[in-house]
């Protein structure tokens, strides 16, 4: 008699991940705030560096959430809790003393990170955990003077993204095996001649790491709305021109909110399960957000100039933080295999119509300035499936 099928159980976020990622909130703020006061080409480098130094340390107890599931240990989460406290405590004086506060918290969460996974596994979507050359650009940063301590950190972010890019599952396997092969002398057997040690591949489950990474993105979009309230709450005057700005902020952050959970996966417009390997879908997820969070700063400082015209830089910020956000939604649609036809009529316009606002049409009202850039979004993602049957909203996660 054939056996009936096992189902399988669906993971979702646990209490006490969802309580690790509340320091998300706080490390969003102060770097949104780094380009609230100042978007010096210098302070949008070092803000991206920063930004994605975060988001590596947050990524790596996040998988490991994700592979150790119910065994997870409460006081590794809290001790990575307090390191990205840190991190975020930082900032404001990143260019003072407390810079390599920042460096010693992120380099020992990057050894932390991989150290607490079991022996004998090898993390084939998250090649970071057996990779740490990038963390070694960090370490030596503590005794070199800025600007040269920044450059470095730069190499670091570089070397882990490009391992990210190019560390495939198989790679990554191979290149563990060679190293305790090396480290066993070339013997076959384990220590002391007894047992082969056998590495064990181990993949994230990608179901609940999309949850925890569409979470991370209602985060980032929640600290738009921070800035769009206090901007609004700080205004002297509430009249037509910042009602209509603070509605088409607002307008702006429920279109990506709607491109990425409900037209895509993991918040990332255009993602389909199951498509793109993971520790790809992690780096589309980093540089996504980081756009995120710079057009909440961009759309804080849009209300406050709601009377006035905004200022070229914050204009800047504003459309190339939408631009950058469509472009990674392009690609994905690529990486996906969506056609050239939805290609060349949604994406490429997605991308060139914010870039074209930059320089056109300067006494552009903020208002009218914002309510497009909802537009260009809305457009990303407006679109029937190929059967011409509505699309029916996906279900939030952990509701039946």
């Amino acid at each position: 008699m054939a056996s009936e099928p096992v189902a399988t159980i669906e993971r979702h976020a646990t209490w006490k991940e969802l309580f690790f990622d509340l320091v998300v909130v706080a490390g969003v703020g102060q770097l949104a705030h780094l380009l609230h006061e100042d978007t010096e080409p210098t302070t949008l480098g070092l803000y991206a560096v920063l930004y994605l130094a975060f988001w590596i340390s947050w990524a790596g107890f996040a998988v490991y959430g994700n592979i150790a599931g119910d065994d997870a240990r409460t006081g590794v989460l809290i001790t990575a809790m307090l390191g990205l406290a840190v991190m975020a405590a930082s900032v404001p004086g990143i260019h003072g003393s407390r810079s390599n506060a920042f460096v010693i918290a992120y380099v020992a969460l990057r050894w932390f990170s991989g150290a607490v996974i079991a022996r004998g596994k090898v993390l084939l979507d998250w090649p970071l955990a057996q990779y740490g050359l990038g963390a070694v650009p960090w370490l030596v940063s503590l005794w070199v003077d800025a600007p040269l301590k920044y450059w470095l950190w730069v190499v670091g972010i570089a070397i882990d993204l490009v391992v990210l890019l190019l560390a495939s599952a198989t790679r990554t396997m191979q290149n563990a095996e060679e190293r305790l092969e090396r480290g066993q002398g070339g013997r076959r057997g384990g220590p002391g001649g007894g047992r082969p040690f056998v590495l064990q591949g181990t993949h994230t489950d990608e179901e609940h790491l999309a949850e925890r990474l569409g979470l991370f993105v209602i985060i980032v979009l929640g600290e738009g709305l921070i800035q769009i309230i206090d901007a609004a709450a700080d205004s002297e005057t509430w009249n037509q021109d910042p009602a209509l700005v603070a509605l088409g902020a607002f307008a702006l952050l429920a279109a990506v909110w709607t491109a990425g959970l409900l037209h895509g996966t993991a918040g990332i417009p255009q993602l389909r399960p199951h498509t793109v390997a993971p520790r790809i879908v992690m780096l589309l997820h980093a540089l996504l957000t980081g756009a995120l969070a710079a057009l909440a700063a961009a759309l804080g400082v849009a209300v406050e100039h709601a009377h006035e015209p905004l200022p070229d830089e914050y204009r800047t910020l504003l459309c190339g933080a939408v631009a950058a956000y469509c472009a990674i939604g392009v690609v994905t649609a690529l990486l996906v295999g969506k056609n050239r036809r939805w290609i060349l009529a949604r994406g490429v316009p997605s991308i060139l119509v914010p870039v074209a606002l930059v320089f056109l049409w300067p006494d552009l009202s903020v208002g009218v300035l914002v309510w497009l850039l909802v537009a260009v979004v809305v457009w990303l993602v407006l679109e029937k499936p190929a059967d011409g049957r509505p699309r029916r909203e996906r279900r939030r996660p952990g509701v039946s």
